[in-house]
């Protein structure tokens, strides 16, 4: 009788595939693939492309973020656009104007001139990486990039017309979050997804798409949403000391914190059709 050892390989699950995808949102993933026979590799040294076995995957790091974004704000709201009445006059800066408190943002952005009769102003655009709403506070912050509005929402780079990019990398979930100097800021209710390689967000349809809701945002028009006008003193409340900032500069004209509607002109309107009815709001953008 013969006696013998039989070896077999040891081999770990895998997939060959010959298609498949991953994406990530909302605190959810999914990874698919499509089987096929050829299983060659491909590499340059900094990529590499495998036609087969699925790689496996820990801790994503998605980078590269192009950005479009639609939100209002009340002020130069008319009903269906925004006024470019600043823009007009050419009373808008050349340079982005959020480099003092309580932005402090050291950014560079300038242009040597307007590019765009559609802009109605400045705003600063801000990505947070966070696990939920509530987590993404000012400590979760990983850029920030100032660009111009445009009458129809739109938020574009210095071109007027391209959306932002950004280049930084997100572990968690994306938040954007938008400031204009003197409109409550405020911040993406949920974590925002990448489609075709565009991460888009309209705020303007309900309260819902912005955190905290109806306590720091309100309907400007109909089924839109904007910006709340009023914050004179930019500290994120609308109160007395708005009113007292307003009637400092009553009378005057030009780029003014205190020109709520952005028609140039520091007048009562602006306290009677913008600070008044809005005296109780708050931001509710987490800090």
């Amino acid at each position: 009788m013969a006696a013998g050892t039989i070896q077999a390989q040891s081999l770990s699950p895998t997939v060959i595939a010959s298609a498949g995808d991953y994406s990530t949102g909302n605190g959810v993933s999914l990874s698919w693939t499509l089987g096929e026979m050829a299983t060659e590799t491909f590499s340059n040294g900094g990529y590499t492309l495998n036609q087969g076995f699925q790689q496996p995957v820990t801790g994503i790091a998605i980078s590269g973020i192009n950005l479009d974004l639609l939100v209002f704000i009340e002020g130069p709201f008319t009903g269906m656009e925004m006024v470019t009445s600043l823009n007009a006059a050419a009373q808008l800066p050349l340079s982005q104007p959020y480099n003092s408190a309580p932005w402090n943002y050291s950014g560079t952005e300038a242009v040597p001139l307007i590019p765009n009769t559609n802009i109605v102003d400045w705003v600063l655009v801000e990505l947070r990486d966070a696990s939920d709403a509530f987590s993404a506070t000012s400590a979760t912050r990983i850029a920030r990039q100032a660009g111009f509005l445009l009458k129809d929402g739109s938020v574009t780079g210095l071109d007027g017309s391209s959306i932002l990019q950004f280049t930084n990398t997100y572990t968690q979930q994306l938040f954007v979050v938008v400031w204009h100097r003197n409109h409550l800021g405020i911040m993406s209710a949920n974590g925002i997804t990448e489609t075709g390689g565009i991460f888009a967000y309209d705020f303007s349809v309900s309260d819902s798409m912005v955190h905290g809701g109806s306590s720091g945002y309100k309907n400007i028009t109909g089924g839109v949403w904007g910006m709340a006008a009023g914050d004179a003193t930019q500290d994120g409340l609308i109160n007395l000391s708005d009113e007292t900032q307003w009637a400092a500069f009553a009378g005057q004209n030009g780029y003014m914190a205190t020109d709520f509607n952005l028609n140039t002109q520091v007048n009562n309107p602006d306290k009677d059709d913008y600070w008044l009815p809005n005296r109780t709001l708050s931001s509710q953008v987490p800090e």
